[in-house]
């Protein structure tokens, strides 16, 4: 029974540190891409880059620390993913070293031919983390050629001729249009809480240039969000129903694939309109923190609407959480019995309770160092402007 809990506990975890990573470095990624094009001369663009560039690399650590959480808790999702999956984190990897020299190295030479071509890289480094992370949440939902082989080891790719797809074959397949959609999704998302964090932190012509950004974004961050749960509706649903010979549901820990039925008789809505009726709070505080975003934006409510926009993003987490539940990983192998759940995909009882006890030892620091490295930053409500990067041209990226 303690294990059972544990187990969503430890789901709530992952959970909420994928919402950081959206909130943080998502945040960080909107900036990167909205400085390519919101600036109109130098000043102006460095400006908008010095709203995330003195912070960008703390925020890295909510992206290590889910990655670390995941191989912690759910080792085998780890362990399949990151291999199955080896060009898509290599593209994230590759996305993600252009943004350090961009950030670094723009400054250097005063030439406008060196700025640009950094411009593009930051640029980069940013629009395809989060395409191809959002293409990646979407394929949760199309499932995963992931199977047992005979020594009962976890395998991705299927096999033709006793040789394993090429991982450039099973890259491409996740490219479908369903996917596409998240990852243009995610990309919105990045733009919209990029650009009500800019619009917090900055003033002037650049403030008022991101109030408009806000608005287009946001209301293209809604019709997005409706259009793929629209189109959910008609992505075939899994299912899970635990045998009659498990007293747990962590029982399923021994039994990783036959330990319960998979069916596809539903969408997936399961959860939502028939398993947990209240777990319909997590869209409606998508589109509602979104409709807020643009009524405090033309209310000039900086620091309400980047709010909402948190709002907005921890119920699109949470949306995604709750439809896939217990799913992490669905197979399409089979009859789907190797699919990867919250049950049968854990590390053992002793292993989560240690790691949640350094989770609640640990987070709280990271939140007090950051809290105190923020407020020292923009204390009393302080905002960039291209003047300030003027006059202080030698002391800002």
């Amino acid at each position: 029974m303690l294990l059972d809990v544990l187990q969503v506990v430890s789901w709530l975890v992952v959970g909420v540190l994928i919402f950081l990573v959206a909130a943080t470095v998502g945040s960080d990624f909107g900036v990167g891409i909205l400085s390519k094009f919101v600036g109109k001369t130098d000043y102006e663009k460095r400006a908008v880059i010095n709203v995330s560039a003195p912070t960008w690399d703390g925020s890295q650590v909510w992206f290590i620390t889910a990655g670390g959480a995941i191989f912690a808790i759910w080792p085998q999702v780890y362990a399949t993913s990151f291999s199955g999956l080896y060009i898509a984190i290599l593209l994230v990897l590759w996305g993600l070293f252009l943004r350090p020299p961009a950030f670094e190295y723009r400054k250097k030479v005063d030439n406008d031919q060196w700025r640009s071509t950094w411009d593009w890289m930051l640029l980069l480094g940013s629009v395809i983390p989060m395409v191809v992370m959002g293409v990646a949440v979407g394929n949760l939902f199309l499932g995963f050629p992931i199977a047992y082989d005979e020594t009962a080891r976890l395998i991705y790719g299927d096999i033709s001729n006793g040789h394993y797809q090429s991982m450039w074959i099973t890259l491409f397949g996740l490219l479908t249009p369903f996917a596409l959609l998240f990852g243009v999704f995610a990309l919105n998302m990045a733009i919209m809480h990029g650009s009500t964090y800019c619009k917090l932190r900055t003033s002037g012509v650049l403030r008022d240039r991101f109030r408009a950004i806000t608005n287009v974004a946001t209301m293209v961050y809604i019709a997005l969000f409706v259009v793929a749960a629209t189109w959910l509706i008609f992505i075939p649903g899994y299912q899970y129903t635990a045998n009659a010979g498990l007293t747990h549901m962590s029982d399923a820990l021994h039994h990783p694939w036959d330990s319960g039925t998979i069916t596809s008789q539903y969408s997936w809505y399961y959860n939502f309109c028939q398993a947990h009726i209240w777990m319909w709070f997590a869209p409606i505080m998508a589109v509602v923190g979104a409709i807020m975003i643009i009524k405090f934006n033309k209310q000039d409510k900086d620091w309400s609407a980047f709010l909402a926009s948190l709002v907005s993003i921890l119920g699109a987490v949470l949306t995604v959480g709750f439809a896939l539940f217990p799913f992490i990983m669905v197979s399409t192998s089979g009859n789907h019995q190797f699919s990867l759940t919250v049950w049968n995909a854990s590390s053992s009882q002793n292993s989560l309770i240690g790691i949640l006890v350094a989770a609640a030892l640990i987070l709280p620091i990271v939140f007090s160092y950051t809290f105190f490295v923020y407020y020292k930053m923009w204390a009393n409500g302080r905002r960039i402007s291209a003047e300030e990067v003027e006059a202080n041209s030698h002391d800002m990226y």
